[in-house]
């Protein structure tokens, strides 16, 4: 009779949003903004469920979303996909939460560090402008 081997299991990285770090299911994940998730929900075809759990999926994207049309949220998606060090994560973050200023922004969305204080606030300054003047 053999002795059972000891096997060795590859240590896992602990999950950690502050430094991107959010497992191994996310790493090639797209991400949404609540904006673009209230259009898709909202524009279903008519067999969209009517489950407590659509429903109240419904209501929040209608809460939360900061833009109302698609246009705007594309728009804001444009903007931040010019700047490249930002992730998805990142960007669907800024622009879900709208941040005020560089300094909120980067206590939120702690990766943002690596970004140069004026360069993230023109950014957020330009999405501010976008959110204003929306149809």
């Amino acid at each position: 009779m053999s002795t059972p081997r000891l096997r060795h299991r590859p240590q896992l990285e602990e999950e950690d949003a502050s430094a991107l770090k959010l497992g191994p299911e996310f790493n090639n994940a797209g991400c949404l903004l609540i904006s673009e998730v209230k259009y898709l929900l909202e524009n279903r075809d008519k067999d969209a469920p009517d489950t407590p759990v659509y429903n109240k999926t419904l209501d929040y994207v209608k809460t939360f979303a900061k833009f109302n049309t698609t246009e705007a949220a594309s728009a804001v998606r444009e903007t931040l996909r010019r700047e490249p060090a930002l992730t998805q994560f990142e960007t669907a973050q800024i622009a879900n939460l709208c941040p005020a200023d560089a300094d909120e922004a980067k206590s939120i969305v702690p990766s943002l560090v690596k970004l140069d204080d004026d360069r993230l606030q023109a950014l957020l300054d330009e999405i501010q402008t976008l959110r204003k003047f929306q149809s």
